[in-house]
This record gives C-alpha cells, structure tokens and sequence, in this order.
C-alpha cells in the first residue's frame, strides 16, 4: 500500500514539473518585448535614411555632350558646398526614357526636381505630373515649352534668340551689305536649341535680303557628324561664304572638312558656346566668332536656385545665363571651361 502510494506521489510530482516548463515557455513578455523592438528599429531606420539633407534630381538630356559633363561637374561641385544631395540621371536623348525618370524622381519624393529636356514639348506630360505631386521644377539650359510656363518655378539658361542674333551680328560683319551664302549646321533634330538658334539667326538676317542660306542640316551636336555634313555641303555647294554651326564642337568638325578640301580661304565659320578648342581657333584665325555661354555658371545656378527655393527665397522667372560675343580682339577675355 505504502509503495503504491509512492507511486502516486512521484507521478503527481512529475506533472507538475511538467506543467510548470512548459508555463514558462508560454510567458508573453517576449512576445511583447519583440513587437517594441520591430517598433523602434522602423523608426531608426527611417530617421537614417533622413538625415535632413536637401535632395535635388536632374535629368540631363544628353550627359555624352562635353557642355553637359562640364555643367553637372560644376552642379556637383556646388552640391557639395551648399551640403545637399544631387542625383543626376542621363535621359541618353531619349525621350521616353526621360519621361521614366521624371517619374522614378517623383516617387523618391526628392525636394527639387530639375530637368534639361530632350524635347520641350514631349516632356510636358512629365513636367504636369511634377506639378500634381507638389514638386518645385526647375528646367536648366533647353528652355522649356511656352505651354509649360505655368508648371516650372524658373528657368536656368541662356536665350537661343539672343545667342542666335549675335551669331548673325558676326555673319553681317563678315558679309557686309552686298550678302552672301550660309550654310547651317544644327544641333539635335527637334530640340529647342537647334530649333531657336536657326529660326533666330533668320530672323536677325532679315534685314539684309541679299544673304542667302542655301541649307540647313542637323548634326547632332557630333564632331564627326558635323564632319560628314560639311563634306557634303562642299560638294553640293561651291560657292559658301560663311557657315554657321550650332555649337563649336560642331564648327571645329566643319572646320576639319574644309581644311582637308583645301577651302579654308574661301569662307568663314561662325558660331555659339564658347569652349576652349573654339577660343584656340579663334586664335588662330580659323573661327570667325563665337558666342560664350559658360557651362559652369549654368550648373552653379541650378543648385544654387534650388537651394534659395527652398530656403523660401522669390525666384526670377528666368535666371540668364551671361553671353557675348567672342572674337579675336575679345578672345584673350575668355576662358574655356569645356
């Protein structure tokens, strides 16, 4: 009886060892303790990854054009002084891809959002959707569309007209009253430089009736394609007096095609930006003329104008980008950056 007894005992003994583990397993303090701590990890890693820095995004149209580089290093460079952060993307010329970007920028919800468009009217759509999501949009060097005045708080950049008249300032000196012919070479089929630096040119020469463009053809802002242009404008022209480029990378090209021709001495070459092989040939007697248009000012201002934005600083509408003409009595005034 004592042994059965015993028995009892040691069993009853077991079951509440047993019920007394596995209650301690069940305690809901850790359970209480992992959702605090879930908690406070979202809310570090949400104030790491703002650290109040101001965030500004670019869209550059074209980052291969040497007058791009040279602006975002100097956005880049004034980025790191003002102590804000610059997310610059290349649209590669592509408008949709562009557009995309545009889009991606929006959704990081970046404070700024700056644009140098690949096509003025194609990124209207874009530039809207900037505006619903209460983005300031500044556009920087492509001047925008005049149906987008109402979307951008100002724009960073030079005329074209103004740029465009100069460059037929110079064409007037050369030609004088009696005229001659011009051949264009164009920027990027479409966009708004290539668009305004011809229509511009051709409204300052309206004034002389006896200077004549025979043709005008795009280039793409490329050297070796303003190269092959030129060769064919030799042929298909023998009587050139001047030839008007949209930018000196361009007008260097031009300049190759005639010298390999032998034609240097029969005409005069003309045109805008500035850069540092245009200053040397200016120089040298093989460029007529050019118009400056720093690419580091443009850079430096569009941070800056975001910075000042923000700050809650009143913006001018259109923030001009400081040009002149450049020839050879003027030349030594002007340093390339490009």
């Amino acid at each position: 009886m004592f042994k059965k007894f015993l028995c009892i005992l040691l069993a009853v003994c077991m079951i509440a060892v047993l019920f007394g583990a596995c209650g301690k397993k069940a305690e809901p303090v850790q359970k209480e303790d992992s959702g605090t701590t879930q908690e406070t990890q979202k809310e570090q890693n949400e104030a790491s990854s703002d650290d109040g820095k101001i965030v500004i995004g670019l869209s550059i149209s074209g980052f291969a054009a040497p007058y791009f580089k040279a602006m975002v290093a100097a956005a880049e460079e004034e980025a790191k002084k003002q102590n804000v952060e610059l997310k610059v993307l290349d649209a590669e010329w592509d408008t949709q891809k562009q557009a995309s970007q545009v889009e991606s920028l929006i959704a990081q919800k970046v404070d700024v959002i700056e644009i140098v468009p690949c096509d003025s009217k194609a990124i209207i759509p874009s530039m809207k959707k900037v505006k619903e999501a209460g983005i300031p949009l500044i556009v920087v060097n492509t001047q925008h569309d005049p149906e987008a005045e109402d979307l951008i708080v100002t724009f960073v950049g030079a005329s074209m007209e103004e740029e465009a008249a100069i460059a037929a300032k110079s064409v007037k000196d050369i030609l004088g009253e009696k005229g001659g012919n011009v051949v264009i070479i164009e920027g990027a089929a479409g966009s708004f430089p290539a668009i305004h630096r011809t229509s511009g040119f051709k409204d300052a020469i309206k004034d002389n009736p006896n200077i004549k463009i025979l043709t005008a053809q795009n280039a793409g802002w490329d050297r070796s394609q303003a190269m092959s242009v030129m060769e064919d404008f030799l042929t298909r022209y023998p009587d050139i007096n001047v030839v008007y480029a949209h930018d000196d990378n361009m007008a260097i090209g031009a300049i190759q095609a005639i010298k390999a021709a032998g034609r240097l001495n029969e005409m005069s070459v003309v045109s805008i930006s500035g850069t540092i092989e245009g200053y040397d040939a200016i120089r040298n007697g093989e460029l007529y003329s050019t118009v400056s248009q720093p690419p580091d000012w443009e850079g430096m201002m569009a941070v800056q104008a975001a910075v000042k934005l923000l700050n809650g600083e009143k913006l001018e509408k259109w923030i001009k980008t400081p040009i002149a003409e450049v020839t050879k009595e003027n030349v030594d005034q002007f340093k390339g950056v490009w």
